[in-house]
């Protein structure tokens, strides 16, 4: 991949939706929050609940139920990938069917945007660190730090919920393409001892930006207002340039400690084809190499006119699939 990808034009593009998403007012953008930090904590807090236990940040309505999750945005590329769908069932026990997920790993290439949205992330895990019981908050895994060009954000969402956990939560069913065969839904009751639902804090959506959009409406609106459209999960590759959806979740784990999750909600596709052109990959100061040659025997010398002939008709009967 490195040979053939234009990680300077990604880079360029990464940098550039990342300066254009701080007009967008409807989602917080992890790379702009420390400019606002004052502001967004005096409209949002650390809420705790106990149906699943977890805390939460939220901002608060006109009530004290009516109360909206913090959904943050991050945009980068895709360097690693669990997306759906299963293709077969997993060869693990029940109980373990918490642990299946769908997620990717984003890079920022190196760009300060996607160093600041870093930079968040460890702000957002203080505040949770401060406002539970001191030393119960385990440090955060999500961000790998390296040389810049190498730092890494993880985001990952469960397929699925214990249905312990879940008590009183309505289960709904699959996006389509997330379980189009049916795997999950058939794990989610195959054990009564065991049993799981899918809810809407499992769900993932998956979209792709119409980046012409404002041509479209032919009005004046700022350029990173983007019209998007749904995806199927299966669409996505490595090398992506995309804008996640995540929201930062703290759970129990065992002895007492605390652990904050970064929880996809959902991925859309910004930019997909960075692929060197051959004069980027081959200059024309240096020498392209010579394609290889080579002759291929294909089928039997000993098959028979007959055979060759109904082997003829059977091809002549196919349809072909021009997709």
């Amino acid at each position: 991949m490195e040979k053939l990808y234009n990680f300077e034009q990604a880079r360029n593009e990464i940098e550039q939706i990342s300066i254009e998403s701080k007009y967008d007012e409807e989602h917080i953008s992890l790379a702009h929050i420390g400019t606002i930090e004052t502001f967004f904590w005096e409209r949002n807090k650390i809420q705790q609940f106990t149906n699943p236990a977890s805390w939460r940040i939220v901002t608060q309505g006109e009530t004290d139920e009516d109360l909206e999750e913090a959904v943050f945005t991050i945009r980068g590329m895709i360097h690693a990938k669990e997306l759906p769908p299963l293709k077969t069932k997993p060869r693990i026990s029940a109980h373990k069917y918490k642990f299946l997920r769908q997620g990717i790993t984003l890079v920022g290439l190196g760009t300060p945007t996607f160093t600041k949205a870093l930079e968040a992330i460890d702000h957002i895990h203080s505040q949770f660190d401060r406002h539970l019981q001191e030393g119960t908050l385990e440090t955060q895994t999500a961000t790998i730090r390296g040389d810049g060009v190498s730092d890494e954000f993880s985001i990952w969402n469960r397929y699925l919920t214990p249905s312990r956990e879940a008590k009183g939560t309505q289960a709904i069913p699959f996006l389509p393409g997330v379980d189009p065969t049916g795997i999950l839904r058939d794990m989610a009751q195959e054990n009564c001892n065991y049993t799981y639902v899918h809810t809407e804090d499992n769900q993932v959506h998956y979209f792709a930006a119409l980046r012409d959009a404002q041509a479209i409406l032919s009005i004046n609106i700022p350029q990173c207002l983007h019209m998007y459209e749904r995806r199927e999960p299966h669409t996505f590759r490595i090398g992506d340039i995309v804008e996640a959806q995540v929201s930062f979740v703290v759970i129990p784990v065992k002895g007492g400690r605390r652990k904050m999750l970064s929880v996809l909600r959902s991925l859309a596709l910004i930019k997909g084809n960075f692929k060197k052109t051959e004069k980027e990959i081959y200059p024309s100061e240096a020498p392209m190499p010579k394609a290889t040659s080579i002759k291929r025997r294909s089928g039997y010398t000993n098959e028979t006119s007959k055979h060759a002939e109904q082997k003829k008709r059977r091809t002549e009967d196919m349809c072909i699939d021009s997709k």
